[in-house]
């Protein structure tokens, strides 16, 4: 199997254009013309339609995308399986987390697993949403958590609980008090976004905004001000600044935290476990959990 072949297929199906692919891909515009023609050979159907306006995947084309993804979530199991001895009861999982929630949660559970397998072999890494899904969807990552997956006919989606943002400041002690001048709008996902637009109206005049949680924490260790933050990060952000509180009579607002991974992966006790183990810390928290 040449994975260069079926990755150049999902890029080319993601861009819609050749070019685009080949300089996301580092290689020619004939390499992946010749990649892809020589798996529409190996497949015997035609995947994509060329054209001017880019290339639009055939019936085949769409429908391939399940099985190439399958046959790469298979090969790096096979390829993780050989480099541990060739022994499928070696331990080894990679868990990939959102990154927000990393600054929260990821170490409790790398000490909590550690306690249950002394010679785990754990892989870890934060990573933005879409990635961790299309790790998961390879077979690259075991598990992933995340906060607002996308449904795959491959990927099991379970919901874990939910993590609660808090407006922190280093100004207010009140609502009235803010200085929405001095506020770091942090863009989560667009349900957040739309629950703050409706409880904060008053925030709309907003000049400052941040793609993550670590940029706006980041502008408030510079300069001070105000930020929905998650409420585990700010207990532990105290400690480095001590004028950081929580405004007590903001709207909290609450997303639901659900865990991600491949079907074929779905009943393995280690996955199993560590989906328990994350659900457990969130309602640990002291965060509402969902049955």
């Amino acid at each position: 199997m040449d994975r260069d072949l079926l990755l150049t297929y999902l890029d080319v199906l993601e861009t819609r254009n050749f070019n685009r692919s080949a300089d996301r891909m580092n290689v020619t515009q004939s390499t992946v013309s010749a990649r892809i023609r020589q798996l529409e050979n190996n497949l015997g159907a035609r995947l994509f339609e060329r054209g001017r306006g880019g290339a639009e995947p055939t019936a085949a084309g769409r429908h391939f995308e399940t099985h190439c993804r399958s046959l790469l979530a298979a090969w790096s199991l096979a390829r993780r399986e050989m480099s541990a001895g060739g022994t499928p009861n070696s331990r080894k999982l990679r868990v990939s987390v959102q990154f927000t929630l990393s600054r929260s949660i990821l170490l409790p559970w790398m000490l909590r697993m550690r306690e249950m397998y002394p010679k785990l072999d754990l892989y870890l890494e934060a990573n933005f949403s879409q990635q961790i899904q299309r790790d998961v969807l390879s077979g690259e990552t075991d598990a992933g958590i995340v906060f607002a997956p996308q449904l795959f006919p491959d990927v099991q989606v379970r919901e874990l609980g939910r993590t609660d943002f808090v407006l922190a400041s280093t100004d207010a002690d009140t609502l009235a008090q803010m200085d929405w001048n001095r506020y770091v709008r942090v863009a989560y996902t667009s349900y957040f976004e739309r629950q703050h637009d409706d409880l904060l109206p008053a925030s709309s005049g907003v000049i400052t905004a941040v793609g993550s949680d670590n940029l706006a924490i980041q502008v408030l260790k510079a300069q001070g001000g105000s930020a929905y933050l998650p409420r585990l990060a700010v207990n532990a952000l105290t400690q480095e600044m001590p004028a950081l509180h929580v405004v007590p009579d903001a709207p909290v607002i609450a997303l639901p935290v659900y865990s991600i991974c491949h079907v074929r992966k779905k009943s393995d006790p280690l996955i199993t476990s560590a989906v328990t183990v994350f659900r457990d810390l969130l309602a640990d928290a002291s965060i509402d959990k969902f049955d």
